[in-house]
């Protein structure tokens, strides 16, 4: 089946460059070893939400069905062509920061897969949290806690799965 690019698609992709040109020079480097946790159930990475979207549609959205892109050893689905072909030309700015593991559990020296639906931004990344309490305990001081999550990260990450892929 040939998917043919709407206005709206080209759009969103323009936007898309746009935002990952601003991002990325600014951005701190990635510090996945894996490229982002996945669904067990369907192995999308971070249950095939479109990582684009928090970014140009401000809310968590599903991707869908194959409109997609692999990366960092997971599939990622989009909501559109435009969405993923950012995503493909920029997954280090896209990609939620710590592979969309939870910044407060990692603070704190563990792993927890953060949900798509809970959610930050935060200097320009996106973050996902486990639940709504550790989303707000984040949001206390999200300074301190993400320099001790991003101090943690390092080693947590090699022990997660998918961590010898990239």
């Amino acid at each position: 089946m040939t998917q043919t690019n709407t206005p709206r698609d080209l759009l969103s992709a323009g936007i898309a460059l746009l935002l990952a040109v601003m991002v990325l020079a600014h951005a701190a480097p990635l510090r996945a070893a894996p490229g982002a946790w996945r669904d067990s159930a369907t192995g999308f990475a971070i249950g095939g939400y479109d990582p684009v979207a928090y970014y140009i549609n401000k809310v968590p959205t599903p991707g869908r069905e194959g409109v997609e892109h692999r990366w960092g050893g997971a599939v990622w689905k989009f909501t559109n062509s435009g969405n993923r072909d950012a995503f493909a030309k920029h997954p280090e700015i896209y990609a939620p920061g710590f592979a969309g593991y939870d910044a407060h559990a990692l603070a704190k020296g563990f792993t927890v897969q953060g949900l798509p639906v809970v959610w930050a931004m935060y200097r320009r990344r996106v973050y996902l949290f486990h639940d709504g309490a550790s989303l707000q305990q984040w949001r206390r001081d999200r300074e301190k806690i993400t320099a001790a999550a991003r101090a943690n990260w390092p080693g947590l990450a090699k022990e997660l799965p998918g961590a010898s892929q990239r």
